[in-house]
């Protein structure tokens, strides 16, 4: 070969190296950039980036700004969330037949009591949300691994309880669907994990973002609301309290994507937080809770990491969500004081 053709194919493979790595950068990746734009549209552009269905009772007129370019899934949702100021969840619907998966769909929406549907979740208590903030998280939620204990039954809601207890998912399904599965699940993430598990169950699953509409009384330093009936028509009722053991697995899954070198102080960190949660979820009195909640808010370590996630949210808001949820804020603060 002469030198001319040699340098050619030099440049060529350096060429498509390049191509390569600039695509992989941008693999997987979401861009969102919308001023004042209905949220219709914007969820629209989300779905087609990401393949991820978000299903919401905002008023999808609602006007959204945001400004997000090649950032992982996650990133993206959490500047939606803020954008539409609400806070929402994975979910995965299961059935065990398309007539079933559309009624899932239907009820998510708009739940009743008769509507024959199990919604089963575990959210990490607020309280104790500010250990995992400096933790890694997976850039789609949807890749969050669940490893089933071979010690689970093999029927399916066992399996769907500890899925829930493991990983931030909620689980929705006909609440008289529990068959018994032929083989043990395998581990993976839930993407894949999930609906392997609802193939062998004889049914089907669908993944879903559920976006509610968030309540008027979240505001600078208070807890989110806890009742699901104030956020309109998304009315499921208050979820089983996490397994202090289960956080400690949700915590250790994030700890082993550290180097080496952190993994042995967030360990510790993360012991400690569920000790407290252990001793929290032991008190059997509001006048307890209310007493150990007062101490854990005035630990200046936990205040400065719920400071943190707390301006990191608001920095995804433009200046005008911003001013308008502290004028809430304040509001709220005045009634109170008044009543």
């Amino acid at each position: 070969m002469t030198r001319p053709k040699l340098l050619l194919s030099l440049v060529g493979i350096l060429a498509l190296i390049w191509i390569g790595l600039w695509i992989a950068q941008g693999w997987g990746t979401i861009t969102l950039v919308f001023d004042k734009k209905p949220l219709s549209t914007v969820l629209r552009s989300f779905t087609s980036q990401s393949k991820l269905k978000v299903i919401t009772d905002i008023d999808l007129n609602t006007p959204i700004s945001i400004q997000v370019r090649h950032v992982p899934v996650v990133e993206a949702l959490e500047a939606l969330q803020a954008a539409a100021e609400s806070r929402g969840s994975l979910a995965v619907l299961l059935a065990p037949d398309a007539a079933s998966m559309k009624n899932l769909l239907s009820t998510i929406l708009n739940p009743k009591a008769n509507s024959g549907t199990l919604s089963i979740e575990y959210r990490t208590p607020w309280l104790f949300r500010g250990t995992t903030s400096s933790l890694p998280i997976d850039r789609d939620p949807r890749q969050q691994v669940w490893s089933p204990s071979p010690q689970l039954p093999l029927q399916l809601l066992p399996l769907l309880e500890h899925a829930a207890q493991t990983t931030e998912v909620r689980l929705v399904i006909p609440q008289s669907w529990n068959p018994t599965l032929k083989k043990a699940p395998s581990e993976g993430p839930l993407s894949s994990s999930i609906p392997k598990l609802a193939k062998s169950a004889g049914g089907e699953a669908q993944l879903v973002y559920v976006l509610p509409a968030r309540s008027e009384r979240d505001g600078p330093g208070t807890p989110p609301s806890t009742q699901e009936a104030n956020r309109g028509t998304l009315r499921w009722t208050e979820p089983t309290p996490l397994p202090p053991d289960a956080l400690l697995t949700r915590l250790e899954s994030r700890i082993r994507s550290l180097p080496s070198s952190e993994q042995g102080d967030a360990r510790q960190a993360a012991q400690e937080s569920v000790r407290q949660y252990r001793e929290w979820a032991s008190l059997t009195t509001e006048e307890e809770r209310d007493k150990k909640r007062q101490e854990m808010m005035n630990d200046p370590t936990r205040a400065e990491r719920a400071g943190e996630g707390f301006s990191r949210a608001m920095r995804k808001m433009s200046p005008e969500q911003r001013s308008q949820r502290y004028n809430r804020y304040v509001q709220r603060r005045a009634t109170q004081k008044g009543g």
